[in-house]
């Protein structure tokens, strides 16, 4: 397809970036901004010939400013505009835009920021469907504008050392991998907005899930790990999956899923926000000579029967993912990869598909324990869950094939050869997205 000559150009000085929202996460990425704009001398926040910071935050767009006063009086005395139109924000002269909007907002918001010359960040999940997502590589190959996601892990300073360790054959050829979290969401997060734990609103598919949104980070970051080139992502063609709901919600918070990637690699998920317990996110892969081990927020280590490489993993992704998106919107070489569009859409046909593979399983009172949780929540959780994830990691199969927790039944297997559109999930697979 031909592309379309952009309507911006790219500016001297610090990259004028644009963002939207001031409330919950956009207002932390608002800070964000306002803190890389104003980074000095001496704070390491430089673009590579160290004068200038890397951003300028350009405008914010947010509808009801008067809802977090402290943040708009903040803008004011730095002088950022503060609009209450989108519209405004669109002709507003910058080079990009990052957008932490709801889930349904992403690919309507994306489109029209790349038609107004604008690079865009965009927050993960890319889109609540991979149709969604093939619209917005559509309209990125239309502009030929880059197009970033918000997969924090993807732009860790590590990350591209332990992609490079794999490709080399460091743990010989990867047999399995097993991702498992657990996560506790109480009542308060299933409050905290209109789309959370819902299938679709206002038209767009949400799909809103332990897999999709607050641990889809680190079922992206497997997939990349297993992609057969530095910057690609290994492609699920099949998936089993089960499905399970404790909370009153639409989805589901807890899952199983087996995954096969074009390789014949199985990657076992097991997430759940219904839990007591926190246990970090940990992705183990076994090689036919030796293991890679990660734990989210601390380390990653190679074993092998050479020794054991250890990698710290740091806390700033965030600002590492701002820097490495600056370099990609100015044509600066990078050796860190960034998430990419085609990257994000293998992680959305695994989600997508184990939706339409089986139906969400609600799971019996008799099962869950209700927690008070800080001053007003409660805190749904499926008893000894916890112990449940563990035995499976240790035996590699999903959560009713262990055959000791009653709630537990067999999903369903769908098979992601080709797979170009999200018809919704069983439950409802005549729904049209």
């Amino acid at each position: 397809m031909e592309k379309s000559t952009p309507r911006r150009k790219v500016m001297d000085g610090p990259m004028l970036i644009s963002t939207t929202g001031l409330g919950g996460y956009a207002g932390h990425i608002c800070r964000l901004l306002l803190e890389q704009s104003r980074a000095g001398p001496d704070d390491g926040h430089f673009d590579d010939d160290g004068g200038e910071p890397l951003v300028r935050l350009a405008a914010v767009c947010e509808p009801d400013p008067d809802a977090h006063p402290a943040l708009a009086a903040e803008l004011k005395a730095a002088g950022v505009p503060l609009l209450t139109r989108w519209e405004d924000l669109l002709a507003f002269p910058a080079e990009a835009v990052w957008l932490p909007l709801p889930i349904p907002l992403h690919r309507p918001y994306t489109e029209e920021a790349l038609a107004a010359g604008l690079a865009v960040l965009c927050e993960k999940p890319a889109a609540g469907c991979v149709q969604d997502l093939d619209a917005m590589q559509d309209a990125q190959n239309r502009t030929g504008l880059p197009v970033a996601i918000g997969f924090q892990d993807i732009y860790e300073p590590t990350t591209p050392a332990l992609k490079r360790a794999l490709l080399e054959g460091e743990i010989g050829a990867v047999r399995s991998v097993t991702l498992t979290a657990c996560w506790p969401r109480d009542s308060r997060y299933y409050a905290r907005s209109a789309w959370a734990g819902r299938r679709h609103q206002g038209g767009a598919w949400v799909m809103d899930s332990p897999a999709s949104n607050a641990l889809a980070h680190f079922l992206n970051l497997a997939l990349f790990l297993l992609g057969d080139s530095q910057d690609a992502s290994a492609v699920p063609t099949r998936v089993e999956a089960e499905l399970y709901r404790a909370n009153s919600i639409e989805t589901y918070d807890t899952c199983g899923l087996r995954l096969t990637t074009e390789a014949g690699t199985s990657l076992l998920v097991l997430l759940t926000h219904a839990c007591r317990e926190t246990r970090p996110p940990r992705i183990v892969m076994e090689g036919t000579g030796g293991s890679l081990h990660y734990e989210a927020g601390a380390q990653a280590e190679i074993r092998t029967p050479r020794g054991t490489q250890t990698f710290s993993l740091r806390e700033e992704s965030r600002t590492h993912m701002l820097r490495r998106f600056v370099h990609l919107v100015r044509g600066i070489p990078d050796a860190q990869p960034v998430a990419t569009l085609a990257m994000a859409r293998a992680h959305l046909v695994a989600v997508n598909g184990a939706s339409e593979a089986t139906s969400v399983r609600d799971i019996p009172p008799q099962f869950l324990d209700i927690l008070p949780s800080g001053e007003d929540g409660r805190l749904t959780a499926i008893g000894g869950i916890e112990d449940l994830f563990q035995a499976c990691a240790e035996r590699h199969c999903l959560p009713h094939e262990v055959g000791r927790a009653g709630w537990t039944a067999p999903g369903g297997t769908l098979d992601l050869g080709g797979y170009t559109f999200f018809a919704g999930p069983a439950e409802e697979s005549t729904v049209q997205g």
